[in-house]
């Protein structure tokens, strides 16, 4: 699993989307990479973000343009959302891209996967659950949270 020399090129700690491209972009290049995710592979894009709030909002943009449709002459009687209709669509719009952001797909695409918590130990060295990681470059993507600006001269963020 390890490098021949037994240090990475590169490091990858996070498996969201930034994470993917950048250890599959390394790899398809011929750097040794390590990714290590400490829950699964898709970050929020796959599990909690992108993905679902797109198949939430193309079942609304349906109900709607159905509501609309009198205006351009199409009656459409009855218009009703069943959620747990939208929730299996949801499910599946996952499901289908699940595959693509694996750890398998990721170990395919020839880069090193561990479902471990990385921890930078100095330069050029991590601990992975407990293991000796040596690498030449580390990629942190970790995700982040937003940040409320503060309006100017005010102790409160801006709403």
């Amino acid at each position: 699993m390890a490098p021949a020399d037994g240090v990475w090129d590169l490091l990858v700690v996070g498996g969201g989307t930034a994470g993917l491209v950048g250890a599959r972009t390394a790899a398809s290049f011929g750097a040794s990479v390590l990714m290590v995710e400490r829950d699964r592979p898709g970050g929020d894009c796959l599990w909690t973000g992108c993905v679902p709030s797109k198949a939430l909002l193309a079942a609304a943009s349906a109900a709607a343009d159905a509501r609309r449709a009198t205006g351009l002459g199409v009656h459409v009687d009855g218009v009703r959302v069943a959620f747990d209709e939208v929730m299996t669509h949801v499910r599946s719009a996952i499901a289908t891209i699940e595959p693509t952001d694996s750890a398998d797909a990721v170990r395919a695409a020839g880069v090193a996967f561990a479902a471990a918590t990385a921890r930078f130990t100095g330069p050029g060295s991590a601990d992975v659950d407990g293991v000796a990681v040596r690498f030449r470059q580390a990629l942190v993507a970790t995700g982040s949270n937003p940040a409320v600006p503060l309006s100017r001269g005010s102790p409160m963020p801006i709403r």
